[in-house]
């Protein structure tokens, strides 16, 4: 099975500062909030050089540290609050 590639930006945010926000992230950095969003939950197929390099910057660590490689099962799903209400709903 070939391995997809894992955006651990919620494990270093939470290492930070467990209150640090996606919101308060955006404006630290300047980045626009969906993107910080897509590479939170891991719902993203591309990525700019120039937002790696701010976010490696902002939590002083190298790109390995940023991304790594997991197998498809082993990458977590992240529910968003109006996956959860969906759900909620529909159960």
């Amino acid at each position: 099975m070939n391995k997809k590639m894992f955006c651990r930006l919620a494990v270093l945010m939470a290492e930070k500062d467990p209150q640090l926000s996606q919101r308060q992230l955006a404006k630290d950095t300047g980045l626009d909030i969906t993107t910080i969003n897509r590479l939170f939950t891991n719902k993203f197929s591309r990525v700019d050089v120039g937002t790696v390099e701010v976010l490696c910057n902002y939590f002083g660590r190298e790109v390995g540290e940023l991304f790594e490689m997991r197998n498809p099962e082993d990458i977590p799903q992240r529910k968003t609050k109006k996956r959860n209400r969906i759900e909620a709903e529909a159960a």
